[in-house]
């Protein structure tokens, strides 16, 4: 089969998909030409140099060039559509995104062939976005092929917005991100009372329980230390008040700002245990890093998170809101090196079985070939 990967954004994970497909179809991968994914003003990061790197050699590459509102996009948008064209694919894999030439490029070949991943059905708690960017994903979402989000919970969600999906919505799990060990320049020891809270920093991700949670831990674990890594957003209005309640704490150990890949790996083997307090949730690409490197999660049981954790076996589960809870599985955690040990080794084990990528593209090969089927085995 061949298939054709055209982005925006999420390019982790369409990398991380695109380099186990290739080993069993043709893959062609066309993102938008910028780095603000995968880097940023202070750590720049190339993305052909990224991609160089990351992405199997056997994958075609091409580059959709430009802003969305540059002329010269106009143009490059024909380039583009041109080679995937004659490229032949059987499927187009679109990930949801708001750039007008990707939309034109899917109309233009097709949206009958059209496969679009949905990782977030709704819009989190605190984000914000334009009712223009709506309007155009509830276009695609209507008119694609097939889609795919990522658990039972979310197709739920998805399929209540309207019956007409119900039939084309695929449920495919997110994949364990072993694309930071590509960044592992080797071992870190790993902490024993320190735990890890990553990624962006929103209203959504609850960073409240954990300062609530902090003193109860403390007490019961010397040497406590929470690391908070990730790009604070609204920083004058939510994340400002949070830091004046940790600053000035030696519980805590803050680092707001964009993480780079190669810092990624010495966070994580730092961590003995991951943490995430989220109050909202679709679901969650820090478990995927977690797991890939084998370290036991406490979250909330919101969205899908319940779907890919395994409660008592890789982490706790506890319930959103609830900080005592969110302590006590915690201190279980910390204080039972045995018990650590075993929920780690389980995560590592799940990363590699049913949440790695060949079981992701064998899953996501099972859509394409219904969408083939669905529309014909004619190509584009």
């Amino acid at each position: 089969m061949r298939i054709a990967f055209i982005m925006d954004w999420h390019l982790y994970y369409s990398v991380e998909l695109a380099n186990s497909l290739v080993k069993e179809h043709e893959v062609m991968f066309v993102p938008r030409d910028h780095n603000r994914e995968i880097s940023s003003q202070d750590r720049p990061e190339d993305l052909s140099v990224f991609l160089d790197r990351c992405l199997d050699a056997r994958v075609r590459r091409d580059l959709l060039r430009y802003g969305r509102t540059d002329i010269r996009g106009v143009m490059d948008m024909l380039r583009v559509y041109r080679r995937i064209k004659a490229f032949r694919p059987d499927v187009l894999h679109v990930q949801e995104n708001t750039d007008w030439r990707i939309y034109l490029i899917a109309w233009l070949l097709g949206y009958g062939k059209v496969v679009l991943t949905v990782h977030d059905v709704f819009q989190h708690p605190g984000d914000k976005r334009r009712w223009i960017s709506w309007v155009a994903m509830r276009f695609l979402r209507r008119r694609a092929g097939k889609i795919i989000v990522h658990g039972d919970f979310l197709k739920e969600q998805f399929t209540k917005i309207s019956p007409r999906y119900a039939g084309k919505t695929f449920v495919v799990h997110h994949g364990a991100y072993s694309i930071f060990r590509q960044w592992d320049d080797g071992p870190v020891i790993e902490e024993e009372s320190t735990i890890l809270l990553f990624g962006r920093l929103g209203r959504y991700k609850g960073i409240e329980q954990i300062i609530e949670a902090a003193p109860l831990v403390k007490a019961s674990v010397p040497g406590l230390k929470i690391i908070i890594a990730g790009s604070a957003e609204g920083k004058e209005d939510y994340f400002g008040d949070l830091r004046e309640r940790m600053e000035g704490d030696p519980v805590f150990e803050l680092h707001d700002r964009f993480i780079a890949n190669e810092e990624v790996p010495v966070f994580f083997q730092r961590a003995s245990l991951v943490v995430l307090p989220y109050i909202e949730a679709s679901q969650s690409g820090v478990i995927s890093i977690a797991f890939a490197f084998g370290k036991p999660v406490v979250a909330t049981s919101v969205g899908g998170i319940p779907e890919v954790m395994e409660d008592g076996r890789t982490g706790f589960l506890v319930p959103p809101g609830d900080h005592l809870a969110l302590a006590d599985g915690i201190i279980r955690i910390l204080k039972d090196s045995g018990l650590r040990r075993s929920m780690a080794e389980r995560a590592l084990g799940k990363s590699r079985t049913d949440l790695s990528w060949d079981m992701a593209a064998r899953k996501t090969a099972e859509v394409y070939a219904s969408s083939v089927q669905g529309s014909g085995k004619k190509r584009l």
